[in-house]
């Protein structure tokens, strides 16, 4: 049993937010499958501080991104691409969870990245067990996924199988036809 003042603590969420100088990993490597056609629209759905929303935009891409604690003003809106980087692992609550993704998904008009953080060889010393995820010292939450955990997250959502590409990141195609087009293009880098 968790001590009283683990149940009833306020997480801090926004505290997850990384402040980084270039793109997240999941948003280059949608840059790198060459999912970006030359006139692409991207969400970022929970961007944080922003960071692949204004680098997206510097690379001539209608770019736009809403957070509920750094940019709670702007509004969500369809994308061609959108991401939703490292905020399912971040929320506590299983039904906001399913709602994010639902939400982001609804966003996105030819491929959703998914992006979650991944199991850790060993958990923090301070980490409390919380739901099914952890609070961390920083009084954040997290859920740690194994990749087929993450894949049948997904898949059991939203009724549409993603494309693990690595791991913890996958990509979920709005149409069948695009995401035979991605299997094929992984097939030949290979």
């Amino acid at each position: 049993m968790l001590s009283e003042n683990v149940q009833t603590r306020k997480i801090e969420r926004h505290r997850t937010a990384i402040v980084r100088r270039g793109l997240s990993r999941p948003v280059r490597l949608a840059l790198e499958a060459r999912l970006f056609e030359e006139d692409a629209t991207f969400f970022d759905y929970g961007c944080g501080h922003g960071v692949d929303v204004r680098v997206i935009g510097e690379r001539g891409y209608a770019s736009s991104g809403w957070d509920p604690y750094y940019f709670p003003e702007n509004e969500t809106r369809p994308a061609d691409i959108v991401n939703l980087g490292y905020v399912i692992n971040v929320i506590e609550c299983q039904q906001e969870r399913r709602e994010a993704l639902l939400q982001a998904w609804s966003l996105a008009r030819k491929v959703l990245i998914v992006a979650a953080r991944v199991l850790p060889v060993e958990r923090g010393k301070d980490d409390l067990p919380y739901g099914d995820g952890l609070i961390t010292s920083r009084n954040t939450f997290q859920k740690y996924y194994e990749q087929q955990e993450l894949k049948h997250y997904i898949d059991s959502v939203l009724g549409t199988d993603p494309i693990p590409v690595e791991p913890g990141v996958c990509f979920v195609f709005r149409y069948e036809s695009d995401a035979q087009a991605f299997r094929a293009f992984l097939h030949r880098r290979v």
